[in-house]
């Protein structure tokens, strides 16, 4: 417990000066194709929009056994409700923000106390104030001051999930957050061929999302699924459709082993190939109980921790909450000279620094986009876009291959006149803005650059610039380079 409150301490510090820091840095040329990818290009065995960096999967839309089990759960109810109740509950989750913090509610609550005495027309703690009328003043203060507070305190509190609201978060959510999870697990697999799930924790797992992606990804590897949810009429529902929608079936789609639960075990004997968070930390009261479930889930990982949030600057900061912890409790680890100490980040940063995301003012939060099919009772709909924030960290230690070192595509590049900006975060743990043209990287580098899209790696070699700032990616259209071929 000493550890996550000297942790909170260290990551509130490190949030307030993050937020008021800015740099700015102009687009950059000093950076070449990797050569290996440069020759492949140029002899014809790849070709650009295959190359080594691309991530992007497409459209990803539920398997049809799925489907068909959500679509008998949900004809158990007016279709016309399913669908008004889904949007609600889809905008309320993306607009939620985190809880305030006990020392955050009291700086809160004297700074609207302060500014209320500042407006009373008398002191009711005046000797001239009569012992009844000083209690009706004070009375009328303190309603003041609650009525303010509750316009600017956000007003958390935890979505409580019977049986029809598991219905209506099965409807609105199963798709796009199947979707992201296979986005971020395809990478996973492509990237470390060798690993195979055997077991799997998924902490929030939900309607099960979390098992049926691994699925997806890993067909038939993953022997066993923990799955945690503090509702059982959640778990009651993911059991469903593991049975095709139907609850008295013996016959279960999924014939691995599959465990429901309510409560995350505390004790760490038992570890897990994969251990998943997804859309979960933001039903936790406070930093110290995020935290300190982040502890047990890393302890449990053998493998990989995933940790999803929504791609709100609210789920983004969640998320960084997390991997911040992760990466101390690691460094920690190592000055101790505990066994297994060693963790890393994976994906999506090529580093293991403070997310440079803070330190460019923009307030835009390090998210990404999958493309979904949404889920339809039958009616043809055109695929839909969901972003989402995540850290995917791994136990050992990076093996330092030219591949982890690629830096990652943060924003959609910008195509100019003779040039494409390609807005990344390097393995140097800075944000910089990387300007390709034909003249002067050459045409494989140029194509390449070209078709990679947001959330790519670029193969190229990026040069150590610690003489430079971070970048705040202001738009330059026009360069010097740009400009010598008009």
């Amino acid at each position: 417990m000493l550890t996550i409150h000297r942790t909170i301490c260290t990551l509130c510090s490190y949030t307030s000066r993050s937020l008021s820091s800015k740099t700015h840095v102009k687009p950059k040329f000093d950076f070449e194709l990797m050569p290996e990818v440069k020759k492949a290009v140029e002899e014809g065995t790849l070709k650009s929009r295959h190359h080594p960096g691309i991530l992007n999967v497409g459209t990803i839309g539920l398997p049809n056994h799925l489907h068909e089990a959500a679509l008998t759960l949900l004809r158990e109810y007016p279709e016309k409700n399913l669908m008004k109740d889904g949007e609600k509950l889809s905008n309320y989750l993306w607009s939620r923000h985190t809880p305030a913090e006990a020392e955050e509610l009291s700086q809160m609550k004297a700074s609207v106390e302060a500014a209320v005495i500042q407006k009373e027309n008398f002191d009711p703690m005046s000797p001239e104030i009569p012992e009844e009328y000083r209690k009706h003043l004070l009375t009328l203060r303190m309603n003041k001051v609650h009525q303010r507070l509750k316009q600017v305190v956000y007003h958390w509190k935890p979505v409580s999930y019977n049986q029809y609201m598991s219905s209506v978060y099965l409807l609105a959510r199963l798709a796009p957050d199947f979707a992201a999870l296979v986005w971020i697990l395809r990478e996973m697999r492509r990237r470390d061929p060798n690993f195979s799930p055997l077991t799997m924790l998924d902490f929030g797992s939900g309607v099960g999302s979390g098992m049926w992606a691994v699925d997806e990804v890993w067909r038939e590897a993953c022997k066993e699924v923990v799955c945690v949810d503090a509702s059982a009429d959640m778990n009651s529902l993911a059991d469903r459709l593991l049975r095709g929608g139907h609850p008295d079936s013996p016959r279960k789609v999924r014939e691995a082993g599959t465990f429901f639960k309510q409560f995350l075990p505390q004790s760490d004997t038992l570890k897990y190939s994969i251990v998943l968070s997804s859309r979960s930390l933001f039903e936790l009261p406070n930093m110290e109980s995020r935290l300190k479930t982040v502890d047990i889930l890393w302890r449990k990982t053998s493998g990989y921790l995933v940790i999803v949030e929504a791609g709100t600057n609210a789920g983004y900061k969640l998320v960084q909450e997390a991997r911040d912890y992760v990466l101390s409790l690691c460094q920690q680890a190592r000055e101790k000279g505990e066994a297994h100490a060693e963790g890393y980040v994976f994906s999506p940063c090529p580093h293991d620094n403070f997310c440079p995301r803070f330190f460019d003012g923009t307030n835009i939060p390090c998210n990404f986009s999958v493309t979904y099919r949404p889920f339809t009772f039958g009616n043809h709909k055109i695929p839909s876009k969901d972003l989402f924030s995540y850290i995917v960290l791994r136990r050992g230690t990076r093996e330092g291959n030219s591949e982890e070192k690629w830096p990652r595509l943060v924003q959609e590049p910008l195509m100019r006149t003779r040039h494409i900006i390609c807005r990344t975060c390097t393995s140097y743990g800075k944000l910089q803005e990387l300007t390709v043209t034909k003249r002067r990287h050459g045409s494989e580098c140029y194509r390449v650059c070209k078709n990679s899209r947001w959330g790519d790696l670029l193969p190229v070699i990026v040069p150590d610039r610690n003489h430079t700032r971070e970048s705040d990616f202001h738009d330059s259209d026009e360069t010097n380079e740009t400009k010598s071929h008009h």
